[in-house]
């Protein structure tokens, strides 16, 4: 991508999420949930402000498009400087920073960083995944009983109890059918780990396309494939994302779709 200073933009991401983690959450274990949801947006509204700033320095082309928002023209930007809020207000490792660069509806660089371990993982379209400039390739794993996937559960706080009721069905579906499931970390932590071959797929339910196109072009170019739950298109407007390697998706797709169409049903 001879038009995007990669490692510029990597730097960015490193240097206002490690920031974040120096400064720590500081609102208080007890504190009430609106006023930690009030803080998060606080201090991700100040870290957005910096990274907008330097890269509307650096390609004044470029829109932005915040996580609430919707895409608005070819080019843009999209950035979670808190991804996994719950974990990084408790204090917990596992969240994570993400960068996506979008043209015409399609991510062409990601970069999601892990200030606690200090990784980076960076896609280019068309130029593979790596992490901390290591190369990376989804999980080689054929036997879907073996699989280790990761996942969500939304809480009530955010989503409606039938919302809710969807994911916790897919968890138990999914998890008669695999070795494990663990929702561990930030969403896009997660897709970063399903590119590196530390979690063999990755699923969840809802319409948050925001926290999953970055992860979702690191594990393409990974080698990997992405999809709606439904195995068609990803993109904005799809429902759930469900990714593997080419081996294991056929067989999530169909673990997943004897509980999808009776969820999709609840009122």
């Amino acid at each position: 991508m001879t038009d995007i200073d990669v490692k510029a933009c990597t730097t960015l991401v490193r240097t206002i999420a490690d920031d974040i983690a120096a400064r720590g959450a500081n609102a208080g274990q007890d504190a009430a949930i609106g006023d930690m949801i009030a803080h998060v947006r606080a201090v991700s509204e100040v870290a957005e402000i910096r990274m907008r700033s330097a890269l509307a320095g650096l390609y004044p082309a470029i829109g932005w498009t915040s996580e609430e928002g919707r895409p608005a023209g070819d080019d843009y930007w999209l950035y979670d400087p808190i991804d996994g809020a719950y974990h990084w207000l408790q204090g917990l490792p596992l969240w994570a920073s993400s960068l996506v660069l979008v043209r015409c509806g399609e991510p062409v660089l990601s970069i999601v960083y892990d200030p606690a371990m200090a990784e980076a993982f960076v896609a280019v379209l068309g130029g593979g995944t790596r992490c901390n400039d290591v190369p990376v390739r989804v999980s080689p794993k054929a036997n879907l009983a073996a699989a280790v996937v990761g996942t969500a559960v939304p809480p009530l706080g955010q989503v409606s109890e039938a919302e809710q009721d969807e994911a916790l069905g897919l968890i138990r579906t999914v998890a008669r059918a695999v070795f494990v499931v663990r929702p561990i970390a930030a969403a896009s932590l997660q897709l970063a780990y399903v590119a590196a071959g530390r979690l063999d797929a990755y699923f969840e339910n809802g319409r948050d396309a925001a926290d999953w196109l970055a992860g979702a072009l690191l594990i393409r170019e990974a080698g990997g494939i992405v999809t709606d739950l439904a195995g068609d298109r990803f993109g904005w407007s799809g429902d759930g994302i469900l990714s593997a390697s080419a081996v294991l998706h056929p067989a999530m797709r169909a673990t997943i779709d004897r509980v999808r169409e009776p969820a999709s049903e609840i009122a």
